[in-house]
């Protein structure tokens, strides 16, 4: 569990394993602690000075990544295993479509669940809306992670961090 593998799946079934991509895959650090210390490691700031930055939410490093990878460790701990979703899709019908992706997928219900991390901006998330549009009969519950009380919108279940445990 030092690194946490989440596979890619080229198309959100059920079983999930059957159709994972192992030549594309994204990996996460099974320590988020550790992650972050290696963030730091080459920082030029002091330890006070840095303590500070973390503190009052100045750390300048990629939010996201570190909320994701924390998401990833919570998964595993609760016994998923890890898979995400990369697709194509044309809202619009138009000649071009664009490519997005989905940070994770469980399965409850016997449908999939897709997951979202968001360390801002959560009101806006393309990639989810397009999957639903794109697979709306294999979807049971759409979550997203974020750093905000729990509430329920539009279909869309947004989680505290914290309680990703509890998926």
């Amino acid at each position: 569990m030092i690194g946490n593998i989440c596979l890619n799946v080229t198309a959100p079934e059920v079983s999930l394993e059957a159709y994972a991509d192992r030549s594309n895959f994204k990996l996460y650090m099974g320590d988020s602690g550790l992650l972050v210390t290696q963030i730091m490691m080459n920082s030029s700031k002091p330890g006070t000075d840095l303590y500070k930055a973390l503190i009052f939410d100045k750390l300048g490093i990629n939010q996201g990544m570190v909320l994701e990878n924390v998401t990833a460790q919570m998964l595993r701990s609760n016994g998923y295993s890890l898979y995400f979703h990369e697709f194509t899709f044309d809202p619009d019908k138009k000649i071009n479509e664009n490519k997005y992706e989905i940070d994770f997928l469980i399965v409850r219900k016997k449908k999939i669940c897709p997951i979202e991390v968001k360390s801002s901006g959560y009101r806006s998330h393309k990639s989810f809306d397009n999957f639903a549009h794109k697979y709306p009969i294999k979807i049971e519950d759409r979550f997203v992670i974020y750093s905000k009380d729990l509430q329920f919108e539009n279909g869309i279940t947004y989680i505290p961090f914290y309680m990703t445990i509890c998926l």
